[in-house]
């Protein structure tokens, strides 16, 4: 009865871990605000743990844990021990341990879900045989054709027609279930693709798996095509190169073995990549979906080593903590960056997976991460060695498996230095790590052994394990607690209904995701300014939304103090309800300072700065940061149209007047016309401050300013009739404006 109830446990555990490998790449919910790698670590966080603590249950019961041991685990623990203590330590706690929002892949948690996938490859029944590991391929490579088709649909606008959804991501072209990114798509897809080809280039399939094989093959190498992304064919270049040649090695450097029908696949795929490569500007959508697909913006591999070198210098040790490249990115921006066409992008991923393990978790864990896979291409390559040495017991359909096998793990890891990871690229990564490692422990015990404890040697120790296990139980159930709360804060802050209590809930659920306060905060600014705008104002209402969203902004700030966009909001917030309340003008000028030291070269910021400190009338300091922010960005429009502002203030009328008249030569807006009408009304040459005002009008007929100051000058010109024509153009726009009412009515009394 107990040796049932164990088999059961295992058939649990293998289906676990089949539904995630053929699920994980497909899954995706339309209820959460971000779709893809949210809803894909969820399943990871409960799956994996779950499975694990179902492992656990058949060693304590019978009192015998057996465990796989091998050079390799040593190194993992360490690297989990050394990402852990870097979250620790982290400049955003929450986001290192339950991911960026936004990314969700980098988080702690969702690292130790994959490291317990990898352990239970090893240490359970799923993968300890070459038929098992290959029908894992398969519902991996099936999965990964479903991606493909799935995304061929969307691309042709298919996928939008079968289901609404309320941010219209299934409208997108680029909408494809493995992770929302074309690029990330095909550097997934170019791995699996090589993974394809090596099955089908052994010739070992039955005749329905070779067809279904063919079709997922055409329809990786359209995404490829489609997509277009030259990392993707080196990924397919390198591997099909490093599946050929062990297919050489296994024939015995006999060209002539290697050369059959199989062998047109890798070859076709080779000449495809080639082709792609040398001529980077085919452009197969425009033909085939008669449009571009959308471009993604991505961080280039320069700045991306700018920004992690400056962090590994600060500390070396433990990072900023897993998830922070975004605030590395604040922090150490370079300058150069603010002349590239996505200065105002603030990216969460570096351009290389590894770098951002270095800047992050810190070098001590970057390089137990290089032990690691060293140590699995060094086992690999021994054991290649001692296979094809042995001609005896030499197993052709085994060596097309492995090597298979190895060639995808040697790419994924490739991908990582070039790239920025996603959930299902460090899915494959550890799946595939496993899977090496599952491989050859049944075929070399010294480096592969079992070690056995016994759990009922005593009383004592036998109930200690067992307490253990419920310790463990009630672990997983407060986790999947805290991620169904997790969940459900991010389902309720993507509602578009009712925002107010829908985001009131989701910070009530998920109180340390700062994303959910700023999103409440700026929707209580939004009512505020909306209710001062309309014809029925209410005081009391404006002034409980402005506290409402003071408070709020304070709250996202207390929550992540190192994040640039918490103190960013709450400036913004004091500098937009100056015209709706008093004294808030300090409190901008303290928000924008700290947001300004979180990312010191965003020339927006200093020029935000420099408009608070105008005013608080500090002139000085204005015209210091609006230098600051054209040093930064020199052809920055709103910090010159700033400092001219401040030169008219101090009475530095030359460089104000040439200031002006470039701006008003680079953009028609009527803010400088107005400003440069200004200029000369105060210099009393009404007639050209008149031409300046009617250039505002020309450009914006309603400016109110421009129509105001014209009724000034046309006034101070003894022209009352004119300056009555607009006088009555601004009653108009502001029927209510009392002053314009007089000065109508004195002009009318003198005329």
């Amino acid at each position: 009865m107990f040796e049932k109830f164990i088999i059961k446990i295992e058939k649990i555990i293998s289906f676990i871990i089949k539904a995630v490998i053929f699920v994980l790449p497909l899954f995706f919910l339309p209820w959460s605000g971000e779709y893809f790698e949210f809803n894909k670590q969820f399943l990871l966080w409960l799956a994996m743990p779950l499975a694990l603590l179902l492992w656990l249950i058949g060693p304590v019961m019978a009192g015998e844990l057996r465990i796989k041991s091998n050079p390799l685990n040593i190194p993992l623990i360490i690297f989990l021990a050394l990402t852990a203590l870097s979250s620790a330590f982290s400049l955003d706690k929450f986001s290192s341990w339950f991911g960026y929002y936004g990314r969700f892949s980098d988080a702690w948690l969702g690292l130790l879900s994959l490291v317990i996938f990898y352990w239970l490859l090893l240490n359970t029944g799923a993968a300890d045989s070459a038929k098992k590991i290959k029908q894992l391929l398969k519902l991996f490579i099936y999965s990964a054709a479903a991606v493909a088709i799935i995304s061929i649909l969307a691309m042709l606008g298919v996928v939008k027609t079968l289901a609404p959804d309320p941010f219209s991501i299934l409208a997108s072209p680029a909408f494809n279930p493995a992770g929302g990114s074309l690029l990330s798509l095909a550097v997934f897809l170019s791995v699996v693709a090589v993974l394809n080809a090596g099955l089908l280039f052994s010739g070992n399939l039955k005749t329905s798996e070779q067809v279904l094989f063919g079709i997922a093959w055409a329809a990786f190498l359209l995404v490829l095509a489609l997509v277009n992304f030259s990392l993707s064919w080196i990924i397919l270049l390198l591997g099909l190169g490093l599946v050929i040649i062990f297919r050489w090695l296994a024939s015995g450097y006999s060209l002539k073995k290697m050369l059959n029908y199989y062998f047109l696949l890798p070859l076709a795929l080779l000449l495809a990549a080639s082709w792609f490569l040398i001529k980077p500007e085919t452009n197969l959508a425009k033909i085939i979906l008669g449009a571009n697909l959308p471009q993604e913006t991505a961080l280039g591999f320069k700045p991306s080593v700018a920004v992690s070198r400056e962090v590994i210098k600060k500390n070396s040790i433990l990072g900023s903590g897993p998830g922070t490249f975004a605030q590395d990115f604040s922090l150490y921006r370079p300058a150069e960056f603010n002349q590239s066409p996505y200065w105002q992008v603030r990216f969460d991923k570096s351009a290389s997976q590894i770098l951002e393990l270095a800047a992050t978790s810190g070098l001590p864990a970057a390089l137990s991460y290089f032990l690691i896979v060293s140590l699995m291409i060094y086992a690999n390559i021994i054991l290649f060695v001692k296979y094809l040495k042995n001609s005896l017991s030499f197993d052709r359909e085994n060596y097309n498996l492995i090597s298979a096998i190895f060639t995808v793990f040697i790419l994924l890891f490739f991908a990582q230095l070039f790239f920025a990871a996603n959930t299902v690229l460090n899915f494959s990564f550890w799946l595939f790590f496993g899977l090496s490692a599952a491989f050859w422990q049944a075929r070399n015990q010294s480096l592969f052994k079992e070690k056995v404890i016994k759990l009922n040697e005593s009383a004592l120790f036998f109930r200690t394990a067992r307490l253990a296990l419920f310790f463990a139980a009630a672990l997983w159930l407060a986790l999947a607690v805290f991620e169904i709360k997790f969940y459900a804060a991010d389902i309720f802050a993507s509602r578009g209904a009712n925002r107010e209590k829908n985001l009131t809930l989701a910070v009530k659920l998920n109180p340390d995701r700062a994303n959910y306060a700023i999103a409440l905060a700026k929707f209580y600014l939004n009512r505020a300014k909306n209710q001062a705008r309309g014809e029925q104002k209410d005081n009391n209402i404006i002034q409980a939304d402005i506290s409402r969203a003071i408070d709020t902004a304070k709250q996202a700030v207390v929550t992540a103090p190192n994040s640039v966009q918490t103190q960013e909001t709450l400036g913004m917030i004091y500098r937009d309800i100056r015209p709706l309340t008093i004294g808030s003008e300090p409190w901008a000028v303290d928000s924008f300072s700290q947001a300004l030291a979180l990312e010191p070269t965003n020339p927006v910021l200093a020029a935000e700065l420099a408009k608070a400190y105008l005013n608080v009338n500090d002139a000085e300091k204005a015209e210091k940061y609006f230098n600051l922010a054209l040093n930064l960005k020199p052809d920055y429009y709103d910090a010159k149209f700033g400092l001219a502002k401040v030169y008219l203030k101090e009475k530095k009328d030359a460089e104000a007047l040439n200031l002006l008249n470039e701006l008003a030569q680079q953009s028609a807006d009527p803010e400088i016309y107005y400003e440069l009408g200004r200029y000369y009304y105060n210099h009393q040459e009404i007639d050209l401050a008149i031409d300046g005002f009617k250039r505002a009008l020309t450009v914006f007929p309603n400016h109110a300013n421009s129509l105001f100051s014209l009724g000034i000058a046309y006034e101070a010109k003894g022209l009352s009739g004119q300056a009555l024509k607009y006088y009555g153009k601004v009653l108009e726009l502001n029927p209510d404006n009392n002053n314009i009412k007089k000065k109508i009515e004195t002009l009318n009394n003198i005329k």
